[in-house]
């Protein structure tokens, strides 16, 4: 019955029939229920038995992990954050440094059919919105191109709502998504012409359009005026300081402090937690007693109240102390938490997923899923994948090394450029956006050679721009589409190396 519909509704729009204009409408409605009736003419090309609809259905499935964690980290955010409850955080807090835990934590009560509600409710509305908003763009362009409706769509719409904060406000999202789909794909020709990412040019229009909407203290919630009501009124209730307070700053942001914080300056604050086992100890130790014969403070490193450990990091160098500017020490404070894992801050709730940050990228696991099943199904370019990763973390080693092996005294390095290099892998959207954003077809190199440049490529400047650039503590959105700007050009030197290799080889023969 459904394709004697679709056959007669098609026949409405034959040529010379009144309603020919809305031809892609019906076709689109027809490709998405049954296989496509003719072979694809024009961009993008699969060279393969497959079709694009089967192709971008296989990418939607491995975006499923992503899509699923992206619901329910969204809502346990929301339902912990907003709650006004300080017990409520507390427990939450404390639960989550295990496993074991958070899933007591989650199932206590039935809190996880909460969770999911307020996950839906916070995720739903933006992949409606992008499907929606955007689809009327695609089939315009269609009408008025006179050719099918490309199934790109479907993937770029899912890839638009998780890579957005979850209080974007509705009418925001509708034109981040018209603007991404017009500028950066249809005035190039439509699906396989674009040179640059949809999703990430709509994100990028955002975030230079209307910055305060997609960096700060956007990342909990649907509503950030009351995250915002329900954090003061928690920390009011537990008489907290703004120095121990609950915030909700990501990982990321609290990762981009000044230069003028120090590598003793933070292991400093961290011996008070993990005792010796940090790095400047030695010097730490010889500016301690100084400190403490000068202040007669009668204090003991490793166990110092907060108004002495705070008082030895901020007082002059020249009277035994650390010399950091007292309002620099918050931030110092959160940054060696960050950097040693202390608490919820540690790499087991990074690389499942349990913190703060745009809706669908904050956990590794579900993007590793999605890359097994993209590499397995030959989608995705384990290349890409693996060079990305390999750039990054070789680059943020180098930051390590140097800032703890290089100058008269390494203790004084900044603490930014000593962070452990595996932990840049498990923060922002690096592994979300190697696995789905770089891997795109249409706007990375197809050449091998290219691949694993390109992947290199953005990987190194993601690290640089992440740790130098200190008005934007993420790379991966720039560095990517960078890369998408230059992918033209590895490729064609890459095939001008590979026909040089093979007239070489010809001559070798002969």
């Amino acid at each position: 019955m459904l394709r004697r519909l679709l056959d007669y509704q098609l026949s409405l729009t034959e040529k010379g029939k009144p309603l020919q204009k809305f031809r892609p409408l019906i076709d689109a409605a027809d490709t998405f229920l049954y296989e496509a009736p003719i072979n694809t003419s024009k961009g993008p090309h699969i060279r393969d038995a497959i079709d694009v609809k089967r192709w971008m259905i296989i990418v939607v499935f491995a975006l499923l992990p992503c899509v699923l964690m992206a619901i329910w980290n969204t809502g346990l955010q929301n339902f912990v954050y907003t709650s006004g409850d300080y017990q409520l955080m507390n427990e939450y807090l404390s639960s989550s440094t295990t496993l074991n835990g958070y899933f007591n934590f989650v199932s206590k009560n039935n809190r996880y059919l909460t969770v999911l509600k307020e996950g839906l409710a916070a995720f739903l509305p933006l992949l409606l919105i992008s499907y929606v908003v955007g689809g009327i763009w695609e089939a315009i362009f269609a009408i008025v191109r006179k050719h099918e409706i490309s199934e790109g769509f479907i993937v770029t719409g899912i890839l638009y709502a998780l890579i957005l904060p979850p209080t974007i406000p509705y009418w925001m999202a509708a034109v981040g998504i018209s603007a991404g789909i017009v500028f950066a794909k249809e005035v190039f020709g439509g699906s396989g012409m674009n040179i640059v990412n949809p999703a990430l040019a709509c994100r990028a229009f955002l975030f230079f359009t209307f910055p305060g909407k997609m960096s700060g203290n956007v990342w909990v919630g649907t509503n950030p005026t009351v995250a915002r009501e329900s954090l003061v009124k928690m920390n009011q209730d537990a008489q907290l300081s703004s120095i121990d307070g609950y915030t909700q700053a990501t990982p990321l942001a609290r990762f981009n402090v000044t230069s003028e914080i120090k590598r003793i300056h933070v292991d400093t604050i961290a011996t008070n937690t993990i005792g010796p086992d940090v790095g400047t100890y030695s010097s730490i130790e010889n500016h301690f007693a100084k400190w403490n014969a000068a202040s007669e403070q009668q204090a003991t490193l490793g166990q110092m109240d907060p108004t002495q450990l705070k008082s030895f990091v901020t007082s002059p160098v020249a009277d035994g102390g650390l010399g950091l500017s007292s309002g620099y020490y918050e931030d110092a404070y959160s940054f060696s938490s960050l950097n040693y894992g202390v608490g919820h801050d540690n790499d087991l709730n990074f690389f499942f997923g349990d913190r703060l940050g745009s809706i669908g990228e904050t956990s590794v696991l579900a993007c590793l899923i999605g890359a097994f099943i993209l590499i397995y199904t030959g989608i995705g370019s384990w290349r890409t994948i693996l060079a990305m990763g390999l750039g990054a973390y070789v680059t943020a080693l180098l930051f390590e090394f140097g800032s703890k092996h290089l100058g008269a005294d390494p203790s004084w390095n900044p603490a930014i450029y000593a962070f452990p290099a595996h932990k840049h892998l498990l923060l922002g959207g690096l592994a979300f956006g190697a696995v789905f954003m770089a891997t795109d077809p249409v706007s990375s190199p197809s050449i091998p050679i290219a691949q694993w440049i390109y992947g290199i490529f953005c990987g190194v400047v993601t690290i640089i721009i992440r740790t130098i650039n200190p008005a934007y503590p993420e790379g991966v959105m720039l560095a990517i589409l960078i890369g998408n700007v230059f992918a033209p050009l590895f490729d064609h030197y890459a095939s001008f190396y590979e026909r040089n290799r093979s007239l070489r080889s010809v001559r070798t023969a002969t």
